[in-house]
């Protein structure tokens, strides 16, 4: 029985809503950290913005890993430029992230999974599509198990295994060996995974075929993917929020979003053993170990994935998530406005990180971001900061 939720379905709504109380979320922490970086004095980036003679509106859309602190960026943005920018950013997901800007819908899009080569030689009409670094985060596996109130370990060959419906009861004995002491109950585990294209689901099939080679010809990986419908029924949601909502609201499930989207609501997240053989729980620390283990591989290509990364330290399901825009604009003021706003995300903005969950860039990549952001122009011309 296949009952992913899609259309109007009453959870696919209150995914939806969840997606709108999380911003309100957000915009609380502005409230209380507006003006700590940054504040009403622009930076050299934003100055020339300040010379606009008529207001500009920017639309964006995409990943909804990054929507916490995209809106926060946003918000300050806006505020550093005196609203002279607008900028209105809709986190339907990643796969509409891609879709967006190759259909001129956005004028840049967000999304946690490196657009495939074939589509951009397909969609980019002689353009260069610039994947920027803008966000370092980590997936956390999120379940609901009534009663079961330590945090429970999951190896990547178990939790493939659950996705892949192999095991589909929670007193599994191969759940049990790596939880001692936990009292695991005979009951279905309900999986819930997401229904639109999505770069956490992106995320998490790089980390599933990182581990077994084989993962790719049995579901597949990428922002969409055929996860399986049987024996059991699952749930499906858009974004990462609709995701956390169904495991908060279904009891014996299992599921996965970013980790603001766990914290925040206070959903219990799982231990997941690294390549080191610790078990770890998302963390700031765990995603910037996974950047550092594999920051010379990022260096030399920005869209280098970081699932699965060496080190005690290093969480397993950290990814970056990328700011997707044309480096040839068709505008002045476009180029100016989309410079001088990617280069306050990756230097200034990069200090909310901690408050909603994510890692630094680290400074190596800030680098490597700044290259690529003189890459933006109108005519041949940069509005980047000399530096």
């Amino acid at each position: 029985m296949n009952v992913r939720r899609t259309g109007i379905s009453r959870p696919r709504l209150i995914g939806a809503a969840v997606v709108v109380i999380l911003i309100v979320i957000a915009a609380s922490y502005l409230f209380l950290f507006s003006g700590k970086i940054g504040g009403g004095s622009p930076s050299s980036a934003t100055q020339s913005l300040l010379n606009f003679t008529s207001p500009l509106q920017l639309n964006a859309g995409g990943s909804s890993f990054v929507n916490p602190i995209m809106q926060t960026w946003i918000y300050e943005f806006q505020n550093m430029t005196q609203q002279q920018v607008t900028i209105d950013y809709t986190p339907l997901g990643s796969g509409a992230g891609i879709s967006g800007i190759f259909s001129s819908l956005y004028d840049y899009a967000g999304s946690d999974a490196p657009v495939p080569p074939a589509d951009i030689q397909a969609n980019a009409s002689g353009r260069t599509l610039l994947e920027i670094p803008e966000a370092l985060g980590s997936v956390a596996i999120l379940y609901n198990i009534p009663g079961v109130t330590q945090t429970l370990n999951f190896s990547g060959k178990v939790l493939e295994q659950i996705f892949l419906e192999n095991i589909t009861m929670w007193n599994d004995p191969a759940i049990q060996q790596i939880n001692p002491g936990v009292t695991l109950p005979a009951q279905t585990i309900v999986v819930v995974h997401r229904s639109d294209g999505s770069g956490t689901t992106y995320a998490l099939t790089s980390y599933f075929n990182d581990i077994d080679p084989t993962w790719s010809q049995k579901v597949g990986v990428g922002t969409f993917v055929n996860w399986p419908n049987s024996p059991n029924p699952e749930l499906a949601d858009a974004g990462s929020g609709g995701v956390a909502l169904q495991v908060n609201a279904t009891s014996y499930s299992i599921g996965y979003a970013d980790s603001y989207y766990a914290f925040s609501n206070g959903i219990k997240a799982a231990a997941i053993e690294n390549s080191a053989g610790a078990f770890l729980k998302p963390s700031i620390a765990g995603a910037a170990a996974s950047a550092a283990a594999f920051a010379s591989k990022v260096e030399a290509n920005a869209t280098y994935p970081i699932m699965d990364a060496p080190g005690a330290a290093s969480y397993p399901i950290s990814t970056y998530t990328y700011i997707l825009v044309w480096a040839n604009q068709q505008s002045a003021q476009k180029a100016d406005a989309l410079t001088a706003f990617i280069w306050y995300i990756v230097n200034q903005g990069q200090s909310y990180s901690p408050r909603l969950f994510y890692a630094p860039l680290p400074s190596a990549i800030v680098t490597l971001d700044e290259s690529l952001i003189k890459q933006i122009n109108y005519n041949g011309q940069s509005y980047a900061p000399q530096t």
